[in-house]
């Protein structure tokens, strides 16, 4: 009976470290499960913060009447204004959402939006898909600008402050995966106890896929607004029709076309208000103009006339 009692008592003991070590895995695995979907979370915000920045810094460039394709200089506070007329101050610092009309974006953190401008890029001097960036994220290149979540502060960060190191991380303590060492190379990685800066590019490419579109929609509304046959093709380079050419460049200097400058006051047939835009930034020699198929193509997009 004795044996039998103490079997009784082994079994509910060993039913309770069961039972406990089932609770403790249990919450464990909670607990994991809790940390995954946390940082899942916030991949999330971020991820979405960073593309609703860039789609507002692409909608800049489309739009900018003075040179398509022009980026705002940072701001230099977290205010979000970016400075006045150019050069930039400074090609790094904060991203002017007040500039760009966006509603103060933050990060999973609570942390602002750092910016990154390639100086080409900058509202001055002539800006066409010629343009190029000496911007590098990983050693890629073709960047016209960076989005940075800056994400929480780190060991040795002071916040609030201005100061890029405040904000941006260096993982290894080197060039090679430094983002606040001032230089144009810059740096992306899973985030640790060393480096949680989330970068987002807004490529070159992607630029002028956007401003191709609107350069070229600003061709045909001018070709619109003309009404008359396909002109014959520039194949000189000097904005005029060549008699019996259909392929070449669009012949923006022919009277039908022509305006006078600036575009905004003349009544027709306008390029929009773009034209001077256009002939200042060097737009036209880039642009192929097909009579035969009554097409204009730009940096690979492609519109067919009326």
């Amino acid at each position: 009976m004795s044996n039998h009692l103490q079997n009784r008592q082994q079994g509910v003991i060993l039913l309770s470290l069961m039972i406990v070590l089932l609770l403790t895995s249990g919450f464990y695995l909670i607990k994991q499960s809790s940390s995954i979907f946390s940082k899942s979370a916030q991949a999330s915000v971020d991820a979405s913060v960073l593309q609703l920045a860039q789609e507002a810094l692409l909608a800049r460039a489309i739009s900018d009447g003075n040179r398509p394709g022009s980026l705002p200089c940072p701001a230099l506070t977290s205010d979000g204004n970016a400075p006045g007329l150019p050069p930039c101050p400074s090609f790094v610092g904060w991203l002017p959402w007040r500039t760009l009309n966006l509603n103060d974006p933050r990060d999973s953190s609570g942390e602002r939006l750092w910016y990154v401008l390639a100086p080409a890029f900058q509202d001055i001097g002539i800006i066409n898909t010629n343009s190029t960036s000496t911007l590098t994220l990983d050693g890629a290149s073709g960047i016209a600008a960076l989005i940075i979540a800056p994400g929480a502060a780190l060991a040795g960060q002071n916040r609030p402050s201005n100061s890029i190191t405040d904000y941006l991380d260096n993982k290894d303590g080197n060039a090679a995966t430094s983002n606040n060492d001032g230089d144009d190379s810059y740096f992306s990685a899973p985030s640790d106890e060393k480096f949680n800066d989330k970068v987002l590019p807004l490529a070159t490419s992607t630029l002028f896929a956007g401003v191709a579109k609107r350069v070229l929609g600003e061709i045909r509304y001018a070709y619109s607004a003309a009404s008359a046959p396909p002109p014959f093709a520039d194949t000189n380079d000097d904005g005029i029709s060549d008699s019996g050419q259909d392929l070449g460049r669009f012949p923006y200097k022919n009277a039908l076309y022509a305006i006078q400058s600036p575009s905004w006051y003349s009544a027709s047939p306008p390029f929009h208000l773009w034209y001077d835009s256009l002939v200042n930034n060097g737009w036209f020699p880039l642009v192929t103009y097909d009579r035969s198929t009554r097409s204009i193509s730009l940096n690979g997009q492609v519109l067919v006339l009326p």
